[in-house]
């Protein structure tokens, strides 16, 4: 049990225990993914109270070092090793069937990429233009095609709300910059894109789980949240929302924009899925454009290495995000937006959404085949799908089974926001596995392993 000495530590006995965590970690006498003891045993062993063992993990836990989670305990989580976990990793085994991250099928794109830049280096004095700098938001033609883009998801806008990002991911990071400070606290789904968490971390805000349903966000925790925290923000998906896959109906949707607007708080619209879902309920941002900034992105339908993504704002905060995209790159890749426009200008981009759907459709089929008896929580066109244990297993017993038969999933520990009470679930993203062959073999490993029991262990304390 790690038991620091605070005989040169000064201060309050909590903020002590907190310095000598950021030192044992520096040492290395702390590594990610060390449960620290519980609340009791450490007060026992310092001779101190319990409750100045919780402010010391609640301070560990601002700083941003530990992560606690109910039931479980506190466990060093670094700042570095934080974002570290929200990448994507280098070549597979050649034999594993890995279901861990939210990829577009993949797809063959060298023949339309191709033709593309055939045609720009066929106008010299189109591609000239688009090799030197533009305007921070993007060139206006490019924001024109993504108001037809945007179009197919309900959402109706003009080009001068739209600024032109390096994919969602970008957008997320600019309006984070672009309207918090250090330090504020900011909401989101009670589980929710790591993505967003990394983000979170590297900018220093204090993230708060907001307590979801099956349609996603709750309105009364979201107002409760409001109340107890005057938050600036609340990050939310509301289409085929990750990890869930929970769609928001409209009504629920009416009524966080009123908790928006009664509290005046942001809503960040994450509407990366939305393209997928044919007629899905109206945006947010068509909802209550006064309160919400909407982002969209080529990445999960048209080629995730395109980085183009489109951020919708209103006049409030405009300026600001464009100021916050200056400073991070000083605008998106002009050739790359020109590319997206040419794709989705001549109706080639609905084509290969069309394709990304139909792929997705096949392999959902094959899910619910395999896992729907078990209570998979899926949608035909979702990249991604949820699963809650049986009730013997824990995620972290489940993922190491299915490791050694060389499948890869990731569990509920991924998408927790602060201390939320999550269930023993996995994620499966059938979009990242190479074929539909391929990922049969690993469905079939995982409706295997959860008709047996778990192998038990032997815990020693």
């Amino acid at each position: 049990m790690w038991t620091p000495d605070l005989e040169h530590y000064k201060g309050p006995r909590y903020t002590a225990i907190a310095d000598a965590m950021a030192d044992a970690i520096k040492s290395g006498e702390l590594n990610d993914g060390d449960r620290l003891p519980t609340h009791r045993a450490l007060a026992d062993q310092l001779g101190v109270t319990v409750g100045t063992i919780t402010r010391a993990y609640t301070e560990a836990e601002r700083r941003g070092f530990v992560n606690a989670r109910v039931g479980r305990g506190t466990f060093i989580a670094t700042q570095h090793t934080q974002g570290q976990r929200f990448r994507i990793p280098g070549e597979a085994e050649p034999n594993a069937v890995d279901l861990r991250l939210n990829l577009p099928v993949a797809k063959d794109r060298a023949d339309v990429l191709s033709k593309a830049m055939a045609e720009l280096a066929a106008e010299p004095e189109q591609m000239n233009r688009l090799l030197g700098y533009q305007p921070d938001i993007g060139l206006p033609e490019h924001r024109e095609q993504a108001v037809n883009w945007l179009k197919q998801t309900g959402l109706h806008t003009s080009a001068d709300q739209i600024a032109i990002t390096n994919g969602g991911q970008h957008g997320i990071m600019l309006t984070l910059l672009a309207l918090t400070r250090p330090g504020d606290i900011i909401l989101s789904e009670a589980m929710t894109y790591p993505g967003f968490m990394a983000v979170t971390h590297q900018l220093h805000l204090r993230p708060q789980p907001v307590a979801m349903d099956e349609e996603g966000v709750i309105p009364s925790a979201f107002e409760d949240a409001c109340k107890q925290f005057s938050p600036r923000i609340l990050y939310c998906t509301p289409t085929l929302q990750n990890p869930t896959n929970a769609i928001m109906s409209e009504i629920r949707r009416e009524a966080l924009a009123d908790v928006a607007r009664r509290y005046n708080v942001w809503i960040i619209e994450d509407s990366v899925n939305s393209n997928l879902i044919s007629e899905a309920p109206t945006p947010l941002a068509e909802i209550a454009p006064d309160k919400v900034i909407h982002i969209n992105s080529a990445s999960k339908t048209l080629a995730a290495g395109l980085r183009v993504g489109w951020l919708v704002s209103p006049p409030e905060v405009r300026q600001q995000i464009a100021n916050a995209l200056r400073a991070s790159c000083w605008m998106t890749s002009p050739l790359l937006a020109e590319i997206a426009s040419r794709w989705i200008s001549s109706g080639l981009a609905q084509t290969l959404l069309e394709q990304q759907k139909e792929e997705l459709t096949q392999r959902n089929l094959l899910l619910d085949q395999y896992l729907g008896p078990y209570g998979l929580q899926s949608n035909p066109y979702s990249l991604h799908a949820w699963l809650e244990l049986p009730e013997l297993w824990r995620s972290s017993e489940f993922i190491a089974a299915a490791d050694k038969e060389n499948v890869k999933v990731i569990g509920e520990d991924s998408f927790i926001v602060a201390q939320y009470r999550a269930p023993q679930a996995i994620r499966l993203s059938s979009s990242c596995a190479w074929s539909l062959n391929h990922l049969e073999k690993g469905l079939k490993v995982l409706a295997r392993l959860l008709q047996e029991e778990p192998q038990p262990t032997l815990s020693v304390f």
